[in-house]
């Protein structure tokens, strides 16, 4: 028995080792956040919450721990996290935030949408080509992050960076929680890219061709001083950043769409009224209507306003975010939980409060069928226009009462690139639904619908960070519209 016992100990203790090394490695609380060590995770600390909920949040949150754990995480920083957290924050977001407002966008939309139809049709030619599917995962985010790359960064930036920021992306939740093994293979990926972004800003530097946003980004690292290692670290979070939510976003709205023929029917024929109503006269008088690329690169603002697309966002947004944002209290506020009952919580001063959205945006109370994708549901009635209904049925003054919807935050911490990012997507889906022919690869005959091995959607995997993300990838046909496979 001792000599079984042995074996037993040895093997206990080389799972054990990661672990106990994970929590040592870590630098001291009055160091480096988190502000609340735990030698057991989620045990000790989940007891910390419950004897002092405030106190757990407010040592959580203090000096902005959460977004320097991020930071970290992502770029690898090693000193002065604090203050790289507060450019980004402070000085990069705003900044990006007035150059991405809905009529600045203009400036690089043309660009933008040249280069994402050049990645994507990259893929047609390779569907078609060597006769088989590719990754629908793929599609979108590497024509996402080139043509991003392209029209912020300027030509100069050719590289693709594709694989190496994918392998990141996927490694942030176990770089957030010290999962030990997990993280490992991203860690060349990220020196790659800090590698490469390094070269980068050395030639921004000596004056290559930027775009505007890359413009004041390097204006704010010589503000600030920052050494080059400190720029590309700063510089690869922000590109994740723009990554990272909006791909998966657009990915969870095109399975919704592959998973559904008339929804996609219906898409085409909106987008085709689009084109209806946008078409140009020729000399001779006769109609010529554009084809949806020439609009999109014309007009930047060519699919605003249509209901079904701009729901299905809405949509995706509400039923794949999972953040957990927190705030401070500037002032006494008293909160109304059900005014007719009479419940109110008041939140002092200096007091953190947390924001559960998946908990609010799937809350019955609010949205029916709330973990059901609908892709209409902010179409008509109460939730588009943000009213429940009326006050009692005698009454004919409507009750007022926004809907609790927070895709993008809220106040003066509202997402500064959504308006990018709504743009992305309403893009890509009307690209795939009516200029591309997208079938999902479930079998030999090339048809699209959900299959028992790879169903669509996919199933959502449990460790994710700021929007779902899935277990598996889709595979798809994807052809020009009206070719086949």
């Amino acid at each position: 028995m001792a000599f079984l016992d042995a074996p037993v100990a040895i093997t206990f203790a080389l799972i054990a080792l990661p672990f106990v090394l994970s929590h040592f490695r870590r630098m001291r609380a009055k160091d480096y956040p988190p502000a609340v060590p735990s030698f057991l995770p989620y045990i000790s600390t989940s007891i910390q919450y419950i004897f002092n909920p405030s106190g757990f949040l407010e040592n959580c949150f203090k000096n902005n721990s959460i977004q320097i754990e991020l930071t970290q995480a992502i770029a690898g920083v090693r000193e002065n996290a604090p203050r790289l957290q507060e450019i980004l924050h402070h000085q990069m977001a705003p900044m990006a935030g007035r150059t991405l407002t809905k009529r600045s966008m203009r400036k690089f939309t043309a660009t933008y949408v040249e280069r994402l139809l050049h990645g994507m049709n990259t893929f047609v030619a390779s569907s078609e080509r060597g006769g088989k599917a590719v990754s629908l995962m793929e599609v979108v985010g590497r024509s996402r992050l080139a043509a991003l790359c392209h029209a912020f960064f300027g030509p100069s930036f050719t590289d693709d960076i594709y694989d190496d920021l994918s392998c990141l992306d996927a490694s942030v939740y176990a770089r957030l929680y010290r999962v030990p093994f997990y993280w490992r293979p991203s860690t060349q990926a990220r020196k790659r890219l800090i590698a490469r972004l390094s070269a980068y800003i050395a030639q921004a530097e000596e004056g290559s061709a930027m775009g505007d946003i890359m413009i004041g980004i390097i204006d704010i690292f010589k503000a600030n001083k920052l050494a080059p290692e400190e720029m590309a670290w700063v510089l690869l979070v922000f590109l994740w950043g723009l990554y990272a939510n909006a791909t998966n976003m657009t990915f969870w709205a095109l399975t919704e769409v592959l998973a559904d023929e008339k929804l996609a029917a219906r898409l085409r024929e909106e987008v085709d009224n689009v084109l209806h109503t946008k078409r140009a006269i020729r000399n001779d008088g006769a109609p010529c209507t554009a084809d949806l690329p020439a609009l999109l690169r014309s007009d930047p603002h060519a699919l605003d306003g249509l209901p079904l697309l701009d729901s299905i966002v809405q949509e995706t947004i509400r039923l794949r975010l999972i953040s957990t944002p927190m705030r401070q209290a500037a002032c006494d506020t008293e909160l109304v939980v059900d005014a007719a009952a009479g419940q109110r919580v008041m939140v002092r001063e200096g007091e953190y409060v947390m924001a559960h959205l998946m908990g609010t945006h799937w809350d019955e109370r609010w949205y029916e069928q709330p973990n059901k994708f609908v892709p209409d549901r902010f179409m008509s009635g109460k939730y588009a226009s943000g009213r429940e209904g009326t006050d009692g049925e005698n009454s004919v003054q409507p009750k007022r009462s926004r809907l609790p919807f927070f895709g993008w935050g809220g106040g003066r911490e509202m997402c500064k690139g959504r308006h990018l990012a709504i743009y992305e997507m309403k893009l890509i889906v009307a690209l795939c639904v009516h200029h591309f022919h997208v079938t999902h690869a479930d079998s030999d005959k090339h048809e699209s619908g959900p299959s028992a091995t790879n169903p669509l959607p996919p199933r959502v995997k449990k460790q994710s960070v700021g929007v779902q993300q899935t277990e598996h990838d889709v595979m798809v046909w994807l052809n020009l519209a009206g070719g086949e496979n």
